[in-house]
């Protein structure tokens, strides 16, 4: 079976992937494996090894075959986009401030005992901060209402007020006022 689908073209193999064939799936991975590969290459991200870009271009590659139709573009174009826009979006997630800890962490197998880490801070700081951090977020959860929680979350993973009321199935405008009640109410925590 491996063998005939080597013979069928990228347009064949797309519809029989999308009916679940797994060997199509297989198929098309095998094909499109060394493009991604050079892609994930020119990506040096701390925090990121290059087998997790590689991942995110295989998942690039997965949304191409689920989203061509056909009708703009010849099939290894729109994987070569799919493929960049998806491991851009990971670069771009991997050096945001938010991931910064996971940048920057020190493993604990590689630390003595008193022995600062990386940043400055010692091992006995980080340890209290990571405290003071979760009291707060404890503090927050019993503050906010769960509608308040996921407005927040979801406006803190980038979305806007309108993605935000699509996601949550309610108006621009109710999502407005969740934030503007999330600011009073963080302000006294």
């Amino acid at each position: 079976m491996t063998r005939l689908l080597q013979n069928l073209t990228d347009d064949a193999l797309i519809p029989m992937a999308r009916a679940g064939d797994d060997a199509a799936v297989t198929e098309l991975v095998a094909r499109y494996l060394p493009m991604i590969r050079r892609r994930a290459s020119r990506y040096f991200l701390p925090g990121m090894e290059a087998e997790d870009v590689v991942q995110e271009g295989l998942i690039g590659l997965l949304k191409a075959i689920r989203l061509y139709d056909g009708d703009q573009s010849a099939f290894p174009t729109y994987a070569q986009v799919c493929v960049s826009s998806t491991m851009a979006t990971a670069a771009k997630a991997a050096l945001s401030p938010k991931s910064r800890p996971l940048r920057d962490y020190s493993s604990l197998d590689t630390l003595e005992e008193g022995e600062q880490a990386e940043g400055g801070a010692g091992l006995e700081e980080e340890l209290i901060i990571a405290e003071q951090l979760e009291e707060l977020r404890s503090r927050i959860r019993t503050v906010l209402s769960g509608f308040e929680q996921r407005v927040l979350t979801l406006y803190l993973s980038g979305h806007s007020y309108l993605e935000i009321s699509q996601l949550l199935r309610t108006t621009p405008k109710a999502v407005d006022n969740a934030l503007q009640r999330v600011r009073r109410k963080l302000r006294s925590v």
